[in-house]
């Protein structure tokens, strides 16, 4: 039990590098904790707020039944999302396995350690979208005292079957990746195809109302109902919590602990081999600004590139042989793009009626619009750890003959190079789905450019300052860095603050906003520069 605690300490500590940093500089890493928690306070109250505010329509739609049922499946889809997410990199591919496992520990507690890390980011995303939720149903339907307690118990146990399929789906993934040369790209493709997909589901369930609140809400009824089929144990649950049905939740509960009993037993036994097939599938996988006789032949044949071609093609590679990487810094341009082109398809056909739309509100589409498209992409973006993930690696990128600034410039121009096609596309589509004024049409372009230059020259500063080169799995500073959490949470504060001088002052005092965004995130780069590299 020690060996376990010991392991999952380093585990959850090594969340946003606090372990470093309090053995690194503890006076520097309170401050840094203090500002991280009353950050995290706030997105907490914001995405409350919101879950909330969601259960509160459901109750007035007459919807408040379902709300059981649809907190326990969010739940159980966080452990699911959390734990596929996270595997490749937490439980397999990890940087330090070769060091972890000559200690002296058994296979299966380290098994254990790794999943119950996982199942901590997983519960703590179930406990945020679910809690609020039951509180709104708990004070306006109203749960028998039985009830409450399996509302508490549902909380904690709801992610593990659903986290246990993730990691025999991950460890699928991992087996199968090996036995190609560019798994990485299509696990990463894939990806992004299943979540534009359940987009796709969403769009059709909602425009299929036509707009109509008492068709949604029987829609909604029925839609319910289906997942309620396709995942009977959050059923069994909702039932607990609503009738105080003792044996639904003790049939809810088997089913959870079971399938995390089966999982720690199974993995016990295939994590060794499955690290053994990861490992040996990605021994040559290091990057560096010239690797083997392939790729300079293919330059020689090419003729010379200049440094900065060379630089952004070296981060290109990266980028795609990196899944998470590729996911966590693109995902908000794919996704602008497919919006946009289901907003497009539901104006042709007649889907999102415009013209029925009550005059009052067109003008706000215009000033709207912008801001929202602005969301995707300014809330992630690759330079957040673009330069982290230079690694162990990093004296080839610090030693190199070039100055800073091309190899800074490389590495802002890779997330550009994404985001402003992206922006390009999704306003034209955006220009043809909506009648837009010359002002708002000029909008829907330069708003989103201006949060991209944010995310993109931001994300750079932040992790230019304070990289982190001791990373054991390229998930950590991909997803647990200080740089992402900055972005992510600056950006919803700037789109938040958009829409709401949009609303205000109007088209043209959102368009000022934009710029001054861009021109202080310029001048931002322009420090970041100057300021160079650090080791």
């Amino acid at each position: 039990m020690r060996a376990f605690i010991l392991l999952l300490k380093v585990q959850l500590l090594g969340l946003f590098g606090v372990n470093k940093a309090l053995h690194a500089n503890p006076g520097r890493a309170k401050r840094t904790l203090g500002l991280v928690a009353l950050a995290v306070v706030g997105i907490v109250a914001l995405v409350a707020a919101y879950v909330g505010s969601v259960a509160t329509s459901l109750v007035q739609f007459g919807l408040g039944d379902s709300i059981p049922l649809i907190a326990v499946l969010a739940g159980s889809l966080a452990g699911a999302v959390a734990a596929f997410l996270k595997a490749n990199g937490v439980l397999f591919g990890f940087r330090d396995y070769d060091l972890v496992m000559s200690l002296p520990v058994p296979t299966a507690v380290v098994v254990l350690s790794r999943i119950a890390s996982l199942y901590a980011m997983g519960a703590a995303f179930g406990l945020l979208v679910m809690v609020p939720a039951f509180v709104v149903y708990a004070g306006s339907v109203g749960v028998p005292a039985v009830g409450v307690l399996c509302m508490a118990l549902s909380v904690v146990l709801a992610p593990l079957a659903p986290l246990a399929g993730a990691v025999v789906l991950a460890a699928l993934v991992a087996v199968v990746s090996s036995r190609f040369r560019h798994a990485n790209v299509v696990m990463a493709l894939l990806s992004m195809v299943l979540l534009v997909g359940f987009l796709g589901l969403y769009f059709a369930v909602i425009g299929g109302s036509g707009g109509d609140l008492a068709t949604l809400a029987a829609m909604g009824a029925d839609k319910v109902e289906l997942l309620g089929v396709v995942y009977p144990p959050a059923v069994w649950a909702a039932n607990a919590i609503a009738q105080g049905d003792v044996l639904a939740f003790a049939l809810f509960a088997g089913v959870n602990v079971a399938a995390a009993l089966v999982l720690v037993a199974v993995l016990a036994q295939l994590f060794v081999p499955v690290n053994a097939l990861f490992m040996a599938s990605h021994a040559g996988g290091t990057f560096s600004f010239e690797d083997g006789r392939g790729r300079r032949g293919r330059a020689a044949a090419a003729g010379a590139r200049s440094p900065f071609r060379a630089l952004l093609a070296k981060e290109a590679r990266l980028l795609m042989a990196t899944p998470i990487y590729f996911l966590n810094g693109c995902m908000g341009y794919v996704l602008v793009v497919v919006g946009t082109a289901a907003l497009l398809v539901a104006s042709l056909t007649g889907v999102l009626p415009l013209n029925e739309l009550p005059a009052e509100l067109v003008p706000f589409i215009g000033q709207a619009v912008p801001w929202a498209l602005a969301f995707f992409v300014g809330i992630m973006s690759t330079t957040v750890a673009a330069v982290s993930l230079e690694g162990s690696a990093r004296w080839l990128m610090l030693t190199a003959p070039v100055p800073a600034r091309t190899i800074l410039a490389a590495k802002a121009a890779l997330n550009l190079a994404f985001a402003v096609p992206a922006i390009v596309v999704s306003g034209v589509l955006v220009a043809i789905a909506f009648p837009l004024d010359a002002l708002s049409l000029v909008g829907v372009f330069v708003v989103p450019l201006a949060l991209a230059l944010f995310s993109t020259f931001m994300g750079l500063a932040l992790d230019a300052q304070r990289p982190r080169y001791d990373w054991t799995s390229p998930y950590e500073p991909v997803k647990r860095g200080m740089p992402v959490f900055v972005i992510a949470f600056g950006g919803v504060v700037l789109v938040g603050l958009g829409f709401a001088v949009a609303a205000i002052g109007g088209t043209l005092a959102s368009l000022v906003l934009a710029v001054v965004v861009a021109g202080v995130f310029l001048a931002a780069y322009r420090q970041t520069v100057q300021r160079g590299l650090t080791n």
